[in-house]
């Protein structure tokens, strides 16, 4: 469904969406002109449409042959997860440099995984890290809003690190604006 959503098919009468579809439209004019701006922080309840946007954004940018990577957050680190083996270094490295490096990067439904030291230190932080040294747009999709995925991030194993979880916030905060759906 996502392959092939498209901005004419975007259902424009929920008053909760325009926000949203305004921000998208000036964000797709903007980066035609050659205006690398923030990415989007988008959350809100479960189903209203959020991975939609953003995928038609997407496809709309992929027109003027704009590479991007979509990822769905909690399976794209069970794939990394059952990378470990003898094939390790390749696949591992190749999925991990994908997101890393993707022009422009969609993290879908983060706070939806279960967190550990890890994935959180390892893999999301050292992929926000790179993208906001470089400059990279990155948009993110959850349902949660900042201070609740704040909270989530800082619980791993029964052990609660809030410090760890802030660096992670403050790296969103510096790569995407917030928008509640």
């Amino acid at each position: 469904e996502i392959k092939e959503a498209k901005m004419k098919d975007i259902y424009t009468d929920d008053k909760n969406r325009i926000e949203v579809i305004t921000w998208i439209t000036n964000y797709i004019k903007e980066y035609r002109k050659g205006n690398i701006n923030k990415g989007l922080y988008l959350h809100g309840n479960f189903g209203c449409g959020k991975t939609y946007l953003l995928a038609a954004m997407f496809n709309e940018l992929a027109k003027s042959n704009v590479k991007s990577v979509i990822v769905y957050w909690p399976e794209y680190l069970r794939s990394l997860k059952a990378s470990f083996g003898s094939s390790y270094n390749d696949e591992f490295d190749n999925k991990f440099k994908e997101v890393k490096y993707a022009k422009l990067l969609l993290i879908d439904d983060l706070g939806a995984e279960t967190v550990t030291e890890w994935n959180r230190d390892e893999i999301l932080g050292t992929i926000l890290q790179y993208r906001m040294q470089e400059g990279l747009p990155t948009f993110i999709t959850s349902n949660l809003n900042m201070r609740e995925l704040s909270e989530h991030l800082s619980y791993t194993s029964n052990k609660s690190d809030k410090v760890k979880a802030s660096r992670i916030i403050e790296r969103v905060k510096q790569l995407t604006e917030d928008i509640e759906m």
